[in-house]
């Protein structure tokens, strides 16, 4: 168990991939661990297309002389739940342009399911952007895009009862998402564990990787997969840290876009 004192001023790493991604099924065998990594790499690869994995998705932005990528999941036919930071520019700090924001859905090699491009985003009141995070500060870390179309998909299901204080003892995690180690190819950890809830912030020791921010946080509920958090940062390989349910909930009514001033 972290104690609360402890990892409060352990420097954050934000884990999204700015740089160029090659397709591959396998990392190299003599690639050093990524942040986010804890221990021992338990992730697997998701290679089918079945759902709900297939919407699950890349976040992309290609701007002049830049692009980035995160992960993100639908979980309406026009709305992708991901990161806050995954919709800014790391080197400038500024917003992205909503039109050069794309999810794909459903990525696998060179093949994919659906996507669209954003129509407009929200972020969680009083975010932001940092590229050195505090614990405080990651617990904002959350966004939506509204989607310029409707994805013929089924969103996936997100949780309707957080874990009660007892349940959360032992409760088992399932992370996925996009790393620059296998960009093209949906990665998850399926047996990791909650370190510890914060109310607000779930420590976890889920593996994740740059590309990863964003991603799905899963939990069973009714014998399914449901959606109950969203990964946003690592902290020194020493745990990973998610924004659960009860915090951005109320983003998911953000269903249309602001209309334009006369």
């Amino acid at each position: 168990m972290l104690g609360p004192k402890g990892c409060a001023t352990v420097l954050l790493l934000i884990t999204m991939c700015a740089g160029p991604a090659l397709a591959q099924d396998k990392a190299k065998q003599n690639e050093k661990f990524f942040p986010g990594i804890i221990g021992e790499d338990n992730r697997e690869i998701i290679d089918t297309w079945d759902p709900p994995w297939n919407v699950i998705g890349r976040v992309n932005v290609a701007g002049f002389r830049s692009r980035s990528m995160c992960s993100g999941t639908l979980v309406s036919s026009r709305m992708v739940i991901t990161a806050a930071h995954c919709l800014y520019n790391a080197r400038t700090g500024k917003s992205h342009v909503p039109s050069t924001i794309n999810f794909v859905a459903g990525v696998r090699r060179d093949q994919y399911v659906a996507h669209a491009n954003a129509a407009c985003v929200y972020t969680l009141d009083g975010y932001k952007f940092t590229s050195r995070p505090t614990l405080k500060q990651a617990t904002q870390d959350v966004g939506v895009i509204v989607l310029s179309k409707p994805l013929d998909l089924n969103p996936f299901p997100v949780l309707k009862q957080l874990p009660t204080t007892k349940t959360k003892q032992s409760l088992k995690l399932t992370s996925a998402g996009y790393a620059r180690d296998r960009p093209y190819l949906l990665a998850a950890d399926k047996n990791c564990k909650l370190l510890q809830d914060r109310g607000n912030l779930w420590l976890t020791n889920c593996d994740t990787n740059y590309g990863g921010s964003g991603g799905p946080v899963l939990v069973k509920e009714e014998g399914a997969l449901k959606l109950a958090a969203i990964m946003v940062a690592s902290a020194q390989n020493k745990f990973s840290i998610a924004v659960p349910k009860n915090v951005w909930s109320h983003l998911l009514d953000k269903t249309t876009c602001p209309k334009p001033s006369p």
